[in-house]
C-alpha cells in the first residue's frame, strides 16, 4: 500500500499543482463576486477544529443538523471522524475545542498518517474530501440522469469506494457522486470567467441541481474548480477540493472539510463567505504565470458569493 500511497500523494500534488454581478477587470484572471469584497481585509487567521473532543463534535453535530442534514448522515460522518483521529494519534491535531492560529493551513504530520493508515489498511486508502462532502450531502444534490462513466481524475476515489470495508454510496448515488465529480473539457484559456460559465453550462446539461440553494438556512456543497491543461487539447476541468458549509446560530458559517485522504478533517470558522473565499484560495491559487486559469469556487451550482484570488495576486 506504500506504492499506492504515494501515488495518491502524487494525484494530490497534480490536481493542486446570484444575486449580484460577476465583476471582470483588465485582467482575465480577476474575477470577482461582491459580497463587499472591495473593503473587506483579506483573512489572516483561521479558528479551527479537528473535532476530537466532545464539545467540538456537537457543536458541529447542532449546526449540521439545524442546516438540515439527515441524522443518520450526521452519525455516519462522525463515525468516520472518530476513527480517523483514533487511528492516526498525536499528528498536530487540535485536541480541545477550536483553536485560533495565523497559519491558513495548518501542518500535520502526512507520514505518521500515512504509515498508521497503510498498517492498519493497505488495500483501502480511506475518505477524502469527495467521498466526505456527499456521504454528508446526499439528500442534497439530484442528477436528473446519471450515466456510469469514471473520469480519470476519480479513479482513486473510486478505489476507495470499492475497498471500502462498509458501503457508502447505492448504486445511483454513486453515479451521481460520479456525474458530479468528474472532470469536463473547458477552453483552452486562462479567462476564469469562461470557465466559470462553462462550468454552469456543462453542470446543468447533466441534470445536477441543488433543491435547498436559495436557502441560506441549509446547508451547501462549496466546490473548488481547478482547470488541468497537459496540453490544448486536453483542456479539462474538475472539483479539485470540496466542502460542506453550513450557518451557526450566532450568524457565523462553519466549513467541514477532509482534506485530502492523507490529512485531516477540520471544520473552520467564518464571519462571511469572502473569508471563506480568502481560507480556499490561500490554500488553492498559488500557481503563478501559467496559461491556464485560476481555480474558482462555486457554492452548490453558483460562483461563492465573496469569490476573489489570492491576495498576492492582488496584490501584483
Amino acid at each position: 500500500m506504500k506504492g499506492k500511497s504515494i501515488l495518491i500523494m502524487g494525484l494530490a500534488v497534480a490536481f493542486v499543482a446570484c444575486n449580484q454581478q460577476n465583476k471582470q477587470t483588465t485582467n482575465t484572471n480577476s474575477v470577482t463576486k461582491q459580497e463587499n469584497v472591495e473593503n473587506q481585509p483579506f483573512l489572516k487567521q483561521m479558528e479551527y477544529s479537528n473535532l476530537v473532543d466532545k464539545a467540538s463534535q456537537e457543536e458541529v453535530k447542532q449546526a449540521l443538523a439545524n442546516a438540515g442534514i439527515a441524522q443518520a448522515n450526521i452519525e455516519a460522518f462522525f463515525e468516520n471522524v472518530n476513527y480517523f483521529n483514533n487511528l492516526v494519534g498525536d499528528v498536530g491535531l487540535v485536541q480541545q475545542g477550536f483553536s485560533t492560529s495565523d497559519n491558513l493551513t495548518p501542518k500535520y504530520d502526512q507520514v505518521s498518517v500515512i504509515e498508521r493508515w497503510d498498517k492498519k489498511h493497505p488495500n483501502f486508502p480511506g475518505y477524502n474530501c469527495r467521498i466526505t462532502s456527499l456521504d454528508l450531502l446526499r439528500d442534497f444534490v439530484e442528477v436528473k440522469e446519471p450515466k456510469t462513466d469514471v473520469g480519470l481524475n476519480l479513479f482513486v476515489d473510486n478505489d476507495a469506494l470499492e475497498n471500502n470495508p462498509k458501503r457508502v454510496f447505492s448504486e445511483r448515488e454513486k453515479e451521481v457522486f460520479m456525474n458530479l465529480y468528474t472532470n469536463f473539457p473547458t477552453p483552452y484559456v486562462s479567462d476564469t470567467q469562461k470557465h466559470i460559465e462553462n462550468a454552469r453550462k456543462t453542470w446543468k446539461e447533466k441534470g445536477i441541481t441543488f433543491p435547498h440553494k436559495n436557502d441560506r438556512a441549509k446547508a451547501s456543497l462549496i466546490s473548488v474548480f481547478f482547470h488541468s491543461a497537459i496540453t490544448p487539447e486536453e483542456s479539462e476541468l474538475f472539483v479539485g477540493h470540496v466542502g460542506v458549509l453550513v450557518p451557526t446560530t450566532d450568524n457565523k458559517l462553519i466549513f467541514i472539510e477532509k482534506l485530502s485522504f492523507q490529512e485531516p478533517y477540520q471544520a473552520v470558522k467564518f464571519n462571511n463567505r469572502t473569508e471563506l473565499n480568502d481560507f480556499l484560495m490561500h490554500r488553492y491559487d498559488v500557481e503563478w504565470n501559467q496559461p491556464t486559469s485560476i481555480p474558482f469556487i462555486f457554492e452548490n451550482d453558483d460562483l461563492l458569493e465573496g469569490y476573489r484570488p489570492n491576495e498576492n495576486k492582488i496584490k501584483q
